[in-house]
């Protein structure tokens, strides 16, 4: 199964966020999608959404971490699908994305606000956008900075913006692997 990119706005979790249950913890709010999970100091909201969790939120799911200081959540009026997430401060995501040529990379975002919306398909992380993507099979590194980062979740498509500076992204090839040394040869008496 091919995963949406999970960076914007772990921008896989979008469209696989469904209909789950609520369950709190001792400390921490935490409600369960399908197979994601999202955590917060405090979750408040009406049984059918809007819901906010605060503090520390943390957004995990199958091979996806992502971390921000509030995420806000509305469901399609028939509560199986987000139709609209809001991420705000301190975004962090980390996780796997495989290509539609079946490469799987390590991924790692920061920015400062993301969004997504269900019609549009697409994810947005805005404000300092930072990047990485190593490729698992070749060990390739590709970094970006831009101030927007668009991400179309049918056409599997980025977007880079950096209003009138230019994007910077880079392509680092992996490291050759070290060819062994010959063992020393010992002498015979």
């Amino acid at each position: 199964m091919r995963k949406p990119l999970v960076l914007s706005l772990a921008l896989a979790l979008m469209p696989l966020i469904g209909h789950g249950s609520l369950a709190g913890a001792p400390q921490r709010q935490t409600a369960a999608f399908r197979t994601f999970s999202v955590e917060g100091q405090s979750l408040q909201g009406d049984l059918g959404g809007p819901w906010e969790w605060t503090g520390n939120v943390v957004v995990t799911g199958a091979g996806l971490t992502m971390t921000c200081d509030t995420l806000r959540l509305w469901l399609t009026p028939d509560g199986h699908d987000a139709e609209r997430i809001e991420a705000s401060g301190n975004i962090r995501v980390q996780g796997r994305y495989v290509a539609a040529d079946k490469t799987e990379w390590d991924i790692k975002g920061k920015a400062a606000a993301a969004t997504y919306e269900r019609k549009s398909a697409q994810g947005i992380l805005r404000g300092e956008v930072s990047f990485e993507a190593k490729s698992l099979t070749t060990g390739a590194v590709v970094t970006a900075a831009a101030d927007k980062l668009t991400y179309d979740i049918k056409t599997q498509r980025f977007r880079f913006e950096r209003g009138e500076q230019p994007v910077r992204m880079e392509w680092k090839e992996p490291q050759p692997a070290a060819e062994a040394a010959p063992a020393p040869q010992k002498a015979n008496p």
